[in-house]
């Protein structure tokens, strides 16, 4: 069973943001060496994959309008999201070692990202 993840944003998570999050690690992490991320959408759009090496690291579901701010915190009571926060978009990562990958890249996003039902620490 993958790990699941929830990012929360004020726009929707599209192809390009999930690619521009891939890149900014891509190069992070690999810097000029590497092979670059695959992104391969899946059934007209509903699941875009990101795939480094051949392996799938990430898969992000379509963006849902967030219908109020109330349902947020009562589904993620520990979460505290960005004010402007209209989206909510699903992802999963794999357990094995590239999952991180996945990880890294929907922290990259502008938003918060909630891995397993866990708010993300923040620094004073």
């Amino acid at each position: 069973m993958p790990r699941s993840s929830v990012v929360l944003t004020p726009e929707p998570v599209d192809a390009g943001a999930i690619g521009r999050a891939a890149a900014s690690v891509h190069d992070r992490i690999a810097g000029d060496g590497g092979a670059p991320f695959e992104l391969r959408p899946l059934d007209d759009g509903a699941v875009l994959q990101v795939v480094a090496e051949g392996v799938v690291v990430l898969s992000v579901l379509r963006p849902r309008l967030v219908p109020d701010g109330r349902e947020l915190a009562r589904v993620l009571p520990s979460v505290t999201p960005p004010e402007a926060t209209r989206w909510w978009t699903e992802a999963y990562t794999p357990w094995h070692a590239g999952g991180a990958l996945g990880v890294a890249i929907l922290d990259a996003l502008d938003g918060v990202a909630v891995h397993g039902g866990v708010a993300p620490e923040r620094s004073p």
